[in-house]
């Protein structure tokens, strides 16, 4: 599905626009756009990590239950 949006931009932008896109506008819009949603969401990770520290016991005990799945319970 596609769909058609109009934008505004002011010429000179408009005009350095078509030149760096080899006159396809709408996907190097749509890489541009793909680009900035993926580093806003990388901000948005790096941010809750900082607020959401690990437990340092957290990666232990996954992966004594990882391997525990994996290879049967030693004992």
């Amino acid at each position: 599905m596609t769909t058609r949006l109009n934008i505004t931009l002011p010429d000179a932008v408009a005009e350095k626009l078509r030149a760096a896109s080899e006159n396809k506008p709408s996907e190097y819009i749509e890489r541009a756009v793909i680009r900035q949603m993926l580093a806003d969401d990388l901000r948005k990770l790096a941010e809750w990590e900082r607020e959401h520290p690990e437990d340092p016991g957290w990666g232990r005990t996954n992966d004594e239950t990882a391997e525990a799945i994996l290879f049967g319970s030693a004992g």
